[in-house]
């Protein structure tokens, strides 16, 4: 998983620079420069044309100087994304990948019988995650529903790439970090379970065992800068509404461009969302 999570962020770190990067080379030639008199301050652009120095005042032209500021921060920002880009490629490159499935087939004959659960315990840290008792007791309580046996979608099984820390196969990073992270938690998931509904056939990234046996689930959507990703996901969302499935009581939907994880994001719905559901 650690040799995925630095693959994820070399990935993101050379979309930004590559961004970055480009919205530089379209900014204009020059830059900004400040200077002060009689107590008000005038901004002005230093050029070079023709290896001549030139300078012409914009103190009143907001915009030009939001532009220029912006054109110093790409500058600034994109020396420390360069230097983090070949940082996590040797980084990438060193790391060996870590498969819990293979370490696990490695083992001495005198584990190969053994469920996988045995060598993957779910631990719910309460009182480092600040969780309460009676949180962490409801927590608990959907323990037994998770380690259930459920009906997985087999669609594409190849794209099952991905392993979490506990051992389970997914399709994406960023599926498997929400996954690690809710195990932080101790919280009983489903992944990819099929649901039958209205003689349609559902699979949300995450099923949950919610309070009273209610079921509810979590989508990541991670492409939404794609227009076609976006329409099917649209159509999706209607789907679920016909069949009663609608945010505002039974899924959650956390959206990302570009399939970019926001961590903070994960940590706000599993608290503000997930636990409440529970």
């Amino acid at each position: 998983m650690i040799k995925s999570q630095l693959e994820f962020l070399y990935d993101q770190a050379k979309d930004l620079e590559y961004r970055y990067r480009t919205e530089l080379e379209a900014m204009p030639a020059g830059k900004l420069a400040k200077s002060r008199k009689n107590g008000r301050t005038y901004y002005r652009i230093i050029t070079s044309k023709a290896g001549k120095r030139q300078s012409y005042g914009v103190t009143g032209n907001s915009n030009l100087i939001d532009l220029y500021a912006r054109k110093e921060y790409l500058s600034h920002a994109l020396r420390v994304i360069e230097k983090n880009v070949l940082s996590l490629h040797k980084a990438t490159r060193k790391c060996q990948a870590f498969d819990p499935l293979e370490i696990v087939d490695s083992l001495s004959a005198s584990y190969q019988d053994l469920e996988l659960a045995s060598f993957f315990p779910v631990v719910t840290g309460a009182v480092a995650l600040g969780l309460d008792d009676l949180t962490a007791e409801r927590i608990a309580s959907h323990a037994a529903w998770g380690g259930e046996p459920y009906e997985k979608s087999t669609y594409l099984e190849e794209g099952f790439t991905i392993v979490t820390r506990r051992g389970e196969r997914m399709r994406s990073k960023a599926e498997a970090m929400i996954a690690d992270r809710l195990a932080d938690y101790g919280i009983a998931y489903h992944y990819e379970e099929m649901l039958y509904c209205f003689n349609r056939i559902f699979v949300p990234d995450f099923t949950f065992e919610g309070r009273g046996g209610t079921m509810f689930y979590l989508e990541f959507c991670g492409r939404m800068d794609d227009p076609n990703y976006v329409r099917r996901h649209i159509d999706k969302t209607h789907a679920y509404e016909e069949a009663g499935i609608v945010p505002w009581k039974n899924i959650i939907y956390v959206y990302a461009s570009g399939n970019e994880l926001d961590m903070r994001r994960i940590e706000e719905v599993i608290r503000s969302q997930v636990i409440p559901w529970l």
